[in-house]
C-alpha cells in the first residue's frame, strides 16, 4: 500500500509564527528553509501541493519601520501582513495588542479563503502568537462545512521546560489557554526532535500522533572543506586550534560560561595555540556583553587576542567558518534541536554541546561530546579532550551521516508522506 494525491493538487497553508522580514532577517529562517525544501519537492510531483505561507511580523507603532517580506520561493504564495503593536507596557496595551493581532491576522486568513477556498491542510510553525488564531480559524472552517481540516504543528521554541525565564509554565493564563486549544485540534505533531514531542505532550496534555520533522540544512552551502592540492600542510599545522561558536549570543546561549571555560583552558595550558571564534550577535547589547567579558578574562590582548568576534555573518561565511574550524561549541542552558549543530555536522565539524532537550539525539561519540548544562569544568575537560584527540573524528563520515538526515529532499519527503497519509489515501 502507498498513498498519493489524487486529481487536483491540494492546498496547504503554513502559518508561521516566525519568518524572515525586513525587521528581522534571521527570524524563522529555518522555517524558510523547510518551505524551500518542500516547495522544491512538490515541483517534481505530478500533482504537487499548492503552498501558501502566512506570516504576521509585529512592529512597534510609531517606533519601528513597517516590515515587508524579504523571502521569495518559486511557485509559493507568501502573504506577509505586518501588524502594528502599541509600544507601551501594562495590561491595557497587552490586551489591545492581543485583540488587534487576532483581528488583523484572522481577516487576512479569511481574505485568502475567499480566493482559495478552505485549505486541505493547515500547518502551524512556531505557535507563539499563531496559537490565538486557531480557534476562530476553525470556526470559520465549520461555517464552510469543513471543520475537520487536518492540522500539523511544528514547534521550534524551547519553552516547554522550567529552565528558561519564558518557559511555558511561567506564561500568562491566556497564552497557555491558546496553546491548549491549539493542541486539542492538532492532528499530527511534527516535532524537530523526540525530546520536543515529549515536552509538548507533558505540558499540553495527551499524546498525539507524530512524525519526526528534522531541520533542513542547505547541503549546497554546508559541506566539508575541499582541500586544495596547492595547500601547504605545514601552513595548516601552524594555524591555532579553532573552537567556533555561532548564535544570537542571547543569555540562554551562555556565551559568558563558554568564555570562562576557554580562559580556564588557556590558564591550564598556556603553551597551547588556540583561538575561540564567535560569530553572530545581531543584538548589539549581547555582543557588547560578550566582548566586555572576554576583555575582563584577558582574552582580548591587543597584540595577540585569543578570542575573535566576527559579528553577524551570512550563511556562506558561517559555512566557511565551520569548514575551517576544528570543533564547534554550544553551551546553552536550553535548546530544542539547534540548526547550528546540524549545519556544523554537515560541514564535518564535531560538536561539543550541553546535553539539553533534543541535543543528545544529535550527538554521539562519533561526532562530538556532551556536557551537563552550566558545568563549566566539564566544558573545560571536553575542550581539552577535543584539542588532544580531535583526529579521532572522521569529518567525512560526520558530514555523510548529517547529510543523510538533514538534506532538503530527505526532510521534504518525510513531510510529504505525512501529508499524503491523511489527505487523499489510495491503494495500489
Amino acid at each position: 500500500m502507498y498513498f498519493c494525491f489524487v486529481g487536483d493538487s491540494k492546498t496547504i497553508w503554513w502559518l508561521a509564527g516566525w519568518f524572515p522580514s525586513s525587521l528581522d532577517t534571521q527570524a524563522g529562517n529555518f522555517i524558510g528553509r523547510h518551505a524551500q525544501a518542500f516547495a522544491l519537492h512538490q515541483r517534481a510531483q505530478p500533482a504537487g501541493a499548492r503552498l501558501t505561507i502566512f506570516h504576521f511580523p509585529v512592529y512597534r507603532w510609531g517606533k519601528d519601520p513597517k516590515p515587508v517580506n524579504i523571502f521569495e520561493i518559486p511557485q509559493v504564495k507568501i502573504r506577509c501582513k505586518p501588524i502594528a503593536q502599541l509600544p507601551w507596557s501594562g495590561w491595557f496595551a497587552r490586551m489591545v495588542n492581543y485583540l488587534y493581532y487576532r483581528w488583523v491576522a484572522s481577516g487576512e486568513l479569511k481574505s485568502a479563503m475567499a480566493i482559495q477556498g478552505v485549505p486541505d491542510v493547515v500547518h502551524v510553525h512556531a505557535a507563539d502568537k499563531i496559537a490565538r488564531l486557531i480557534s476562530p480559524l476553525y470556526e470559520t472552517f465549520k461555517k464552510h462545512g469543513k471543520g475537520a481540516v487536518p492540522l500539523w504543528y511544528t514547534e521550534h521554541w524551547a519553552i516547554f521546560n522550567e529552565v528558561v525565564s519564558d518557559g511555558f509554565g511561567k506564561r500568562g493564563a491566556i497564552f497557555r489557554r491558546d496553546y491548549l486549544r491549539l493542541w486539542e485540534k492538532v492532528t499530527v505533531s511534527a516535532p524537530v526532535s523526540l525530546s520536543s514531542q515529549r515536552s509538548m505532550q507533558s505540558y499540553l496534555g495527551g499524546a498525539k500522533p507524530f512524525v519526526l520533522f528534522r531541520n533542513v540544512v542547505d547541503t549546497n552551502v554546508f559541506y566539508p572543506r575541499v582541500t586544495d592540492a596547492t595547500e601547504n600542510p605545514e601552513e595548516k599545522a601552524n594555524l591555532p586550534f579553532a573552537f567556533l561558536h555561532v548564535s544570537s549570543l542571547e543569555p540562554r546561549k551562555n556565551v559568558l560560561g563558554m568564555l570562562r571555560a576557554f580562559a580556564a583552558l588557556k590558564q591550564q595550558h598556556p603553551d597551547w595555540r588556540m583561538q575561540f571564534r564567535i560569530v553572530g550577535g545581531n543584538n548589539e547589547l549581547y555582543l557588547s556583553q560578550a566582548r566586555t567579558a572576554a576583555l575582563g578574562l584577558g582574552l582580548l590582548h591587543i597584540f595577540q587576542p585569543s578570542v575573535a568576534f566576527f559579528g553577524p555573518r551570512d550563511v556562506q561565511d558561517i559555512a566557511f567558518q565551520m569548514q575551517c574550524a576544528d570543533v564547534f561549541v554550544l553551551f546553552s542552558d536550553m535548546e530544542n534541536a539547534p540548526c547550528v549543530i546540524s549545519e556544523a555536522h554537515c560541514c564535518g565539524l564535531p560538536v561539543i554541546s550541553s546535553s539539553v532537550a533534543g541535543v543528545p539525539e544529535m550527538i554521539h561519540d562519533g561526532n562530538g561530546l556532551l556536557v551537563s548544562a552550566g558545568d563549566e569544568m566539564a566544558l573545560v575537560a571536553a575542550m581539552e579532550q577535543a584539542y588532544l584527540n580531535h583526529q579521532k573524528w572522521n569529518r567525512e563520515q560526520i558530514a555523510l551521516e548529517a547529510k543523510t538526515k538533514h538534506s532538503p529532499l530527505t526532510v521534504a519527503e518525510v513531510l510529504n508522506k505525512s501529508y499524503r497519509n491523511l489527505i487523499e489515501p489510495c491503494v495500489e
